[in-house]
């Protein structure tokens, strides 16, 4: 597919999505309309927040308020107490991110009741500091996912035969994520009208609408060649999964690429990515599963391809990167620093 076709298709997608919304104007609202915005306003502004983010925010509010009531005292801002809370949680166990995120959340919430201000009480960033030394670090990186174990995960899942769909599906998954470097969010997220076959080059070509990096719906290409390896090609796990979604849907399979239940349209949670990998990995006896999650097929499929001499350039374009935090995803054997201190001492 040229260029061209390219990014002719990005922007009929884009047109199309404007084109959906036509803006109407002022005198043409209706006054129930404007009377229940300016009652409800403030409910709308909870929408710049990701409804996984919202939850956590209110999680932590949660927390906030339960420590209040164990103190015994009012369940209302207050920065000495917020700062009590934040020195509380470091020395249970809670990491300084997770804790940042708490002040952070609890000051939102101060706002929304009217009050300004609190997150940046001087209490409270020096309860902070305090925190940064005492709780535990924030570093929690997840193991790469090895080819060598993705391909023992395959197998296994191949053996349940072509009709099974969790064995089809979960092939697909794990080798879809692992070699576009997809986060389970954008995973979860591929419908099957944006799935497009490349015939001449023997591939396919995803449109991801949304990502972590992009929620303003830019849109970004995955381009997913075949491999020659046909049982670790993810194009042909597509299309397996593709005939099963066929088949239940008695024509072209619309909505999400990866259901929770076979013939249904209940997206799979991007949780489940990390539980069914885990899973896998334990059933083929990989060591140490528990250290595995979603992200590790992000995590492996970049640090693959930089062991196969893919620029790091390439791979943030293709892994849809925005910085070099790219470089926190790609593990280097012992045996690879090893053989890169003996090249610095040449010569």
């Amino acid at each position: 597919m040229p260029l061209s076709a390219v990014l002719t298709y990005q922007a009929r997608y884009q047109a199309e999505r404007h084109a959906a919304r036509k803006p109407v104007p002022v005198e043409a609202w209706s006054e129930d309309y404007v009377l229940k915005l300016r009652g409800s306003w403030q409910d709308f502004l909870r929408l710049d927040l990701a409804q996984s983010t919202d939850r956590s925010y209110n999680w932590h509010v949660s927390q906030y308020l339960k420590f209040c009531a164990a103190a015994g005292v009012p369940a209302t801002p207050d920065a000495l107490v917020l700062a009590q809370f934040v020195v509380g949680r470091a020395q249970h166990g809670y990491a300084v991110s997770t804790i940042e995120l708490g002040v952070y959340a609890v000051a939102r919430w101060v706002l929304d009741a009217g009050m300004e201000g609190l997150a940046s009480e001087l209490v409270v960033r020096r309860a902070l500091k305090v925190a940064a030394k005492l709780a535990v670090p924030t570093g929690k990186q997840k193991l790469p996912l090895d080819r060598q174990d993705l391909r023992l995960v395959v197998a296994a899942l191949r053996e349940r035969g072509r009709q099974d769909f969790v064995g089809v599906r979960d092939a697909a998954l794990f080798l879809l994520g692992w070699t576009g470097m997809f986060r389970s969010s954008e995973l979860v997220g591929i419908d099957w009208d944006v799935v497009r076959p490349i015939p001449q080059r023997g591939g396919v070509l995803l449109y991801v609408p949304y990502s972590k990096t992009d929620q303003a719906g830019v849109g970004a290409w995955v381009f997913i060649a075949c491999c020659e390896d046909e049982e670790m090609c993810p194009v042909q796990a597509l299309w397996r999964l593709r005939r099963l979604a066929v088949k239940d849907a008695q024509g072209s399979p619309i909505g999400p690429v990866f259901t929770a239940w076979e013939g249904k349209q209940r997206r799979l949670a991007k949780t489940t990515v990390g539980v069914r990998l885990q899973k896998a990995l334990q059933s083929v006896g990989v060591q140490n599963w528990d250290l595995y999650a979603a992200h590790s097929l992000r995590r492996g499929g970049a640090t693959w391809a930089v062991r196969q001499g893919v620029s790091v350039r390439q791979i943030m374009v293709m892994g849809r990167w925005k910085s070099d935090v790219v470089r926190e995803y790609l593990y280097h054997s012992p045996t690879e620093l090893l053989g890169a201190s003996r090249q610095q001492q040449q010569g």
